[in-house]
């Protein structure tokens, strides 16, 4: 199931893009969606309501993570790579490939190892 997202998360001092994957799938009779590289899901009845909780759980982690000024920190603690910029051409955010997190994260493994998944990628706006 790879339906598009789309959030926008801008703040006063501008955006950059980075890229995530999204996994989803079935647990009994509940739809989820989990991103690794945020450690951040999303469930529902129907796929549609996991995309939607999906998405306030990702913007209320940006909110969160924003207010509180710990957003690259939180990032870097999840293995992101964080570049300096200029004004003009902003800070480049890598996000971990799911490579490299399958080693430390469980979850992730026993997801990857006994789930039957659909995955898509998902470009999201980080504030800077």
């Amino acid at each position: 199931m790879s339906k598009s997202v789309s959030l926008k998360f801008i703040n006063n001092a501008g955006t950059v893009t980075a890229n995530i994957s999204m996994l989803s799938f079935k647990e009994e009779d509940t739809f989820i969606i989990y991103t690794p590289q945020l450690d951040i899901s999303g469930y529902g009845n129907t796929y549609a309501e996991a995309l939607t909780s999906f998405e306030q759980s990702l913007e209320m982690f940006l909110d969160y993570t924003t207010n509180k000024q710990t957003l690259y920190k939180v990032l870097s603690d999840l293995g992101w790579t964080l570049a300096k910029g200029t004004e003009k051409k902003p800070k480049k955010i890598s996000a971990p490939l799911l490579s490299q997190l399958i080693t430390k994260n469980d979850y992730l493994a026993d997801l990857l190892n006994n789930q039957s998944l659909q995955t898509s990628n998902k470009e999201v706006l980080i504030p800077v």
